[in-house]
């Protein structure tokens, strides 16, 4: 059974799918200070350029919550066959499922809410004192009865965030969705911090409150791609997902802001999923964009939620990826991860 946010479905219903994205999304609460003039101005097509290497270059990049913007953009990932697409936006980033209802309606699109707290960055006082218990509980409840009030269920947990260093209230956060994932069979995204290896601590927690790792996605393998890294979660259980395509944002390393060196390439992306294929792990993976910006929005000229259907699938073939595998990761895996 596959929970979207206008009701249950089959998991053969939920056709070519999207498993990790952003339909609108604040996370400028996010995105460190910077001292550029620029950081709190307004992209324009003339200065979009600045951000071609350093998304945050512009804060408000970090953010779009235009309701007509997002059934333009998703009407053009129906075009090239979207069916299905998993929005993992935390209220810390601004979670509005009264509106990804109303743009479920207007597209026909299948949209799957996910549920949980993002990064210490964006987490209220209140969120911040909350006990284990109390984060599991909301997390439950809102899998189970309803989200911000609403008969609305959420049909993922997730994402949650980590940082660099997982911070005591994010430690709360982990523990909590690990514990809803387990009462409730629910799966749980995971973002991890980007150059990091925290996969391994989550599945080590995991490990200790008894959660079936075969319901936990870890997030954002795909930035620096390392095969060993990848093989030792698929090994122990978890799902991976490639799921920064498009991103391939470059800085000189740095200690400051959200991007701190280079990102891997799409073709570098392909294939590594070609490789992990042709090794046997072709069950546990799952490719999406991640759209978290504005200049990844079409309107703003950037690929939009098509991206992975227009561009990445050609990629995939071209380095050998066979039509069955497409199938796979574009449309069973997605399903087989979200079923419960």
């Amino acid at each position: 059974m596959i929970r979207t946010i206008c009701g249950d479905l089959s998991k053969e219903s939920l056709g070519f799918t999207l498993p990790h994205e952003h339909i609108l999304i604040d996370m400028e609460n996010c995105v460190d200070e910077m001292p550029h003039a620029e950081f709190h101005g307004k992209i324009t097509p003339f200065n979009r350029y600045l951000m071609v290497s350093d998304p945050y270059y512009i804060k408000e990049n970090a953010s779009y919550v235009d309701e007509d913007v997002a059934v333009r953009e998703l009407l053009l990932y129906k075009q090239y066959g979207g069916q299905s697409i998993v929005d993992v936006t935390p209220d810390d980033i601004g979670r509005d499922v009264r509106a990804l209802r109303r743009i479920a309606e207007r597209t026909g699109l299948n949209i799957i809410v996910g549920c949980g707290h993002y990064t210490e960055p964006s987490l209220s006082d209140t969120v911040k004192n909350m006990s284990v218990t109390q984060l599991a509980d909301e997390i439950i409840r809102d899998v189970t009865t309803g989200v911000q009030g609403t008969d609305m269920r959420a049909g993922v947990i997730g994402e949650i965030g980590t940082s660099a260093e997982i911070t005591a209230a994010e430690q709360k956060c982990v523990e909590a969705a690990l514990i809803a994932a387990r009462e409730t069979g629910a799966s749980v995204h995971f973002h991890t911090s980007l150059w990091e290896e925290n996969g391994k601590t989550v599945l080590e927690i995991a490990k200790k409150l008894g959660t079936d790792p075969a319901r936990i996605c870890i997030d954002h393998i795909d930035v620096d791609l390392r095969y060993d890294y990848c093989k030792y979660l698929l090994d122990e259980g978890a799902w991976i997902e490639f799921d920064n395509c498009g991103k391939e944002f470059f800085m000189p390393p740095r200690d400051c802001g959200k991007i701190r060196g280079k990102f891997a390439y799409d073709m570098e992306r392909a294939e590594m999923i070609a490789r992990l294929l042709s090794d046997g792990y072709g069950d546990r993976l799952l490719v999406t964009n991640d759209l978290c910006l504005r200049t990844m929005l079409a309107e703003y000229g950037g690929n939009g939620f098509m991206h992975v259907a227009r561009t990445i699938l050609p990629m995939l073939r071209y380095v050998g990826v066979t039509e069955q595998d497409i199938h796979r990761l574009t449309v069973q895996n997605p399903a087989d991860f979200l079923d419960f």
